[in-house]
């Protein structure tokens, strides 16, 4: 009997990962103008960091895909009404960040705690949408993906989905994003496409 105990608990340890499924959480704050309302160009700011590596973050192309769905369109540099500054990163579940871009307001679904499903993951994803010719800022979206895997690019489609399934996000601060993973999801081959987004639903209406 205590031989078949551990046979018995590997499908249910399974069925709980499968359950789970690919959420986003996401925090936003300020006010985004409808692209529809006006023209919506923009520039890309990155960082020093960036600049120097020549890429801004993986799949960046999916992010401008994204953006110009949306009515924000990658025009010339001197029409841009808005720069755009992207910060991605990702860290292990265990390590607390005090002051980060989610801050009170972002809460990232919790997994089951089990060893035998790896070390946890947070990757994160903060879109800053800062308003020409003065330069302030009047928008920003963070999404927060939890996982078991420490490659932050496989993370990044969800998060670039989840940051953008209904920005501005107008409503609520806090909103919580089902995701499908795309039909080349973990293909080494080429560039996954965009994960289908299955529900968009607040956490705390305002």
């Amino acid at each position: 009997m205590k031989t078949l105990l551990p046979i018995c608990l590997v499908p249910m340890l399974v069925a709980l990962a499968g359950c789970a499924g690919v959420t986003a959480d996401i925090a936003a704050t300020g006010a985004l103008p409808a692209a529809a309302s006006q023209p919506a160009n923009y520039r890309f700011a990155p960082t020093p960091a960036q600049a120097d590596a020549g890429e801004m973050l993986p799949y960046q192309a999916l992010l401008s895909d994204g953006l110009a769905q949306r009515g924000f369109n990658a025009g010339a540099p001197e029409a841009a009404r808005y720069l755009v500054s992207v910060a991605w990163a990702t860290r292990p579940a265990d390590v607390k960040v005090v002051g980060g871009d989610c801050g009170a307001g972002c809460a990232p679904a919790e997994g089951p705690s089990l060893p035998w499903f790896g070390r946890p993951y947070v990757h994160t994803l903060t879109l800053r949408f800062f308003a020409l010719p003065d330069g302030g800022e009047i928008y920003k979206v963070s999404a927060v993906k939890r996982d078991r895997n420490a490659d932050a690019r496989e993370a990044v489609p969800y998060l670039v989905a989840g940051a953008l399934a209904r920005l501005p996000y107008a409503g609520a601060p806090q909103w919580r994003v089902k995701l499908k993973s795309p039909a080349n999801a973990g293909a080494t081959d080429r560039t996954p496409g965009m994960p289908e987004v299955l529900s968009v639903s607040p956490l705390n209406p305002e």
